[in-house]
């Protein structure tokens, strides 16, 4: 054989090579590209959940027990209430995607508050909590409500602000103060108690008539006296009491009486929106109907002491209706 053919050989051979080492090389490629695929078709997929709205720490828990990560993005919005929670989100809830997918979330960092809001007609106690939560940073208040705040009576509500400085839309500044002038209520009216000490029946509704507060009646025992006399009462004559508040008072009743009972009306009236009179009457056995005292009420526990015939009827009336009676018995 001479060279030639050995060379020629040889380069058939390292043709047959070549081309069977590009053969594997593919079939290699081939069955690493199959195995690639394979591995991500067997991968689990998952349905993307709805988390805009939720707080962030049970977004992450959602999205966790789905194997899915989150991608977090900050930004303002507009409400101080979305703070810490989900306002977008891609893709979008009912997405289908396989484990292991980052889902990008949107997460609100709160508002964006440069100038002095008006708090006017806000409740202090809340404004007070608003502030706190939005104007502190690294345990540090930059935004303060300077105390003691100033009180003042008022039509509004108690604990509703009046006034504040500065004036809304004033540009805030570091360690900036509010003053605020806050409602302390309606003032309330006062009057003198009466002096109805000593008072006898006959008296006691004269003054009661006259009166602006509301007596609670309580029997104190008997006497040797020809009707019932006010033996004392809780509050000195002549002290400033709020209009219409109760002032406690016992009366003594006669040891002995002939054809009429001594005796305390006892009655719950509903409450009314501003003091009206109330009539007491009574309707005597034999059929007369009278008036016996009137006075002013605010409703709620009412009293009045009565001396009457056994059987009389006593009633009481607002504004002409009858709103409580009963029928006087004689005592053991």
């Amino acid at each position: 054989m001479g060279v030639g053919d050995i060379a020629e050989g040889i380069g058939g051979n390292g043709k047959t090579i070549v081309i069977t080492s590009l053969i594997m090389m593919i079939i290699t490629v081939a069955v690493a590209t199959l195995v690639f695929f394979i591995s991500l078709e067997s991968a689990e997929q998952v349905m993307v959940p709805y988390v805009v709205g939720k707080e962030l720490p049970e977004a992450l828990l959602e999205l966790q027990a789905r194997e899915l990560y989150p991608r977090i993005q900050l930004r303002y919005s507009k409400k101080a209430d979305e703070k810490g929670r989900i306002l977008e989100q891609e893709p979008s809830a009912g997405a289908i995607v396989k484990g292991g997918k980052r889902i990008d979330l949107v997460v609100s960092q709160g508002i964006v508050i440069d100038t002095v809001q008006n708090y006017v007609g806000e409740h202090i106690e809340k404004v007070q909590e608003q502030i706190k939560e939005l104007f502190t940073s690294d345990s540090r208040q930059y935004l303060l409500i300077k105390p003691p705040y100033l009180t003042k009576y008022s039509a509004e509500p108690a604990g509703t602000i009046l006034e504040q400085n500065p004036a809304p839309g004033t540009p805030i500044s570091n360690n900036m103060e509010l003053t605020f002038v806050v409602s302390k209520g309606i003032a309330f009216e006062t009057t003198a108690a009466p002096d109805i000490t000593g008072a006898d029946l006959n008296k006691l509704y004269q003054l009661m008539q006259k009166a602006a507060v509301t007596f609670a009646f309580t029997a104190g025992g008997t006497a040797d006296i020809p009707t019932i006399t006010v033996q004392k009462q809780s509050v000195p004559a002549q002290t400033e009491v709020r209009v219409f508040s109760s002032v406690a008072a016992t009366v003594l009743f006669p040891q002995s009486t002939t054809d009429r009972v001594p005796g305390i009306l006892s009655a719950t009236l509903t409450a009314f929106p501003y003091p009206l009179t109330v009539s007491l009457y009574a309707t005597y056995p034999d059929g007369n109907k009278e008036l016996v005292t009137s006075f002013r009420h605010p409703g709620g526990s009412c009293s009045v002491p009565y001396m009457t015939p056994e059987g009389t009827r006593l009633s009481l009336e607002v504004l002409n209706k009858e709103v409580y009676a009963e029928t006087v018995s004689a005592k053991e």
